[in-house]
């Protein structure tokens, strides 16, 4: 049974972070590879403040996710000084800068012994109780996805990407949009930080960083269609696929190396598939 809502708890956050990147990735096209970043900050923000403060839960929790959208303005005022291509750059080494930045500073962060003894508050200190609470969150987070994704803002996040010019055109600021997205997507990623710190109550420099990569923009890539039941699908299939080749009589020192390959070779096949289906000129604005 434990398993099952450990899985089941990693599904919901990575659900949570899936949306972040179809909204930036998908929808936006603004290759936001820095929500890996925002991911670690906001976990190792509330890790620090309830280390160090008495606040509660929900105090500490909303100063994370308040810290964590400093950084997405930071990531947006540069988004608008750059180059995309620049940008995706920067956005991919800021990973291994906050990597080192959390190993130089031992005192606060533990350096690369990491931060232990994170203690969940009473409501959640159940593993059920808290497969509940990522539940809620995840579902909160869907739920106001799905009204963005349906608003007028969702059709400007589209014509972001694909029509930036009819978008200023009507009035509409690209800097704005790119600020919205950048900056709500930080705020998404941390909310799925703080999920994944609860259920492992440890933080180390390899917490997030180049595998939380690897889980959104894959969960980005095959939710092409903007919409939530694409985001829910294509985190399916990128936390349990895994699961399930786990359980296949494959020797003991191979298996890590050929869940891997089958991952990867299943989801070329299936971005070569839905690419196929669903392409620009059949997308809505």
């Amino acid at each position: 049974m434990g398993y099952l809502l450990t899985v089941l708890t990693r599904f919901f956050w990575a659900t949570v972070q899936g949306v972040a990147g179809q909204l930036s990735i998908g929808m936006a096209g603004i290759f936001l590879l820095s929500l890996s970043v925002c991911f670690s900050f906001s976990a190792y923000s509330f890790a620090i403040l309830s280390k160090n403060f008495t606040f509660s839960f929900w105090l500490t929790f909303v100063l994370s996710l308040g810290l964590t959208s400093l950084v997405g303005f930071l990531f947006s005022y540069l988004y608008t000084k750059v180059s995309k291509d620049s940008f995706t750059v920067l956005a991919l080494s800021s990973i291994l800068g906050f990597d080192a930045l959390v190993k130089s500073f031992d005192g606060l962060t533990g350096g690369v012994l990491g931060i232990s003894g994170i203690l969940r508050p009473a409501f959640i200190g159940k593993l059920s109780s808290l497969a509940v609470f990522a539940g809620i969150m995840c579902l909160l987070v869907l739920i106001m996805h799905y009204f963005v994704v349906k608003s007028s803002l969702g059709r400007k996040i589209r014509a972001f990407k694909e029509h930036p010019v009819a978008l200023e055109s009507l009035g509409t600021s690209k800097d704005s949009i790119s600020r919205f997205v950048i900056v709500w997507g930080a705020i998404i990623s941390s909310v799925a930080g703080v999920l994944e710190l609860m259920r492992l109550q440890f933080l180390d420099p390899s917490f997030g960083g180049i595998p939380n990569l690897i889980l959104f923009v894959s969960i980005a890539i095959l939710a092409l269609k903007p919409k939530v039941s694409s985001a829910v699908l294509a985190s399916m299939f990128v936390v349990f696929v895994p699961e399930i080749i786990s359980f296949l009589n494959f020797p003991s020192q191979f298996v890590g190396h050929l869940r891997s390959i089958f991952y990867c070779v299943l989801l070329i096949f299936l971005v070569r598939q839905v690419s196929g289906k669903f392409t620009i000129s059949k997308r809505e604005i």
